[in-house]
């Protein structure tokens, strides 16, 4: 699964895609990786014509080159609902 999504940090606007995600977190893959610890926003585009997931506050736990990962802290109940859905259809998809 690859998503595109958009994230912000120390005021810097950065793209990349999602390489997995689940309701914890993801791991991502970008140009301009922020350091572990670092906390930002972000925008994951799930489909074409549907409203992004927005996550108000994610930290880095890792840093592999390119690719980290993210745990989510701070989602309000109706982004969590609409992640959860598409969590649950993506376990469903063969």
């Amino acid at each position: 699964m690859q998503l595109p999504l958009t994230f912000l940090y120390d005021g810097k606007e950065e793209r990349g895609t999602v390489l997995n995600l689940s309701l914890q977190g993801c791991a991502l893959t970008a140009d301009n990786t922020p350091a572990v610890s670092t906390y930002l926003s972000l925008q994951i585009e799930l489909a074409e014509g549907t409203a992004p997931i927005a996550i108000e506050l994610a930290g880095i736990r890792w840093v592999a080159g390119r690719r980290c990962g993210l745990e989510f802290i701070r989602i309000s109940p109706e982004m969590m609902a609409g992640l959860r859905d598409f969590v649950a259809l993506l376990e469903t998809t063969p």
